[in-house]
């Protein structure tokens, strides 16, 4: 009765320090760069308004990077990536980035975004997409997806998953560069 009671016991204890050796090595999630045609194009220019109804053209961001996030408030990998969405923007503030960051509602009600932006801490604009014309010209199917655009407006990057400001800030870091 001895014998079998130590091999469970030895096998138990395989699991556990493999569990913990796979805990500890699994790799951060964060999103992936997709391969997409757009890449390397212009940005399809739009018209909106923010959630608090100031207007808001992607044609005059020119010169500047922009990060466009389309989010919804029922999306847990959106609240995943909120609080490091807020990171980059201030550390961009601060090292003097030319960033602009906009993010845009993806299939949610106005008020349920509002809420979840005040909640996060965003002071960026929240902008409005009825009807989805806006992700279907940027070929968004799911939040959260993270587009950066060059100042010379074209897209150099389509992320999706949550995104990271250690990511935003090595995009544009990489494209700086040339």
């Amino acid at each position: 009765m001895r014998r079998p009671i130590r091999v469970v016991a030895v096998v138990f204890a395989l699991f556990i320090c493999g569990f913990a050796v796979l805990a500890a090595t699994r790799p951060n999630f964060e999103a992936s760069a997709e391969v997409s045609p757009l890449i390397g194009k212009g940005a399809p220019n739009f018209s909106t308004s923010s959630l608090t109804s100031e207007p808001f053209n992607l044609h005059d961001h020119r010169g500047r990077y922009v990060v466009l996030n389309f989010f919804a408030s029922w999306c847990g990998p959106c609240k995943q990536e909120a609080p490091d969405l807020v990171e980059f923007a201030f550390g961009a503030k601060k090292d003097g980035v030319p960033v602009d960051l906009a993010s845009i509602v993806f299939n949610d009600s106005d008020l349920e975004a509002l809420n979840f932006v005040n909640t996060v801490g965003q002071r960026w604009p929240a902008l409005k997409d009825h009807g989805g014309q806006i992700a279907a010209s940027f070929g968004v199917t799911s939040p959260p997806t993270t587009i950066v655009i060059s100042p010379k407006g074209e897209i150099i990057s389509v992320l999706v998953g949550p995104t990271t400001s250690s990511q935003l800030r090595l995009l544009i870091a990489k494209s700086e560069r040339g």
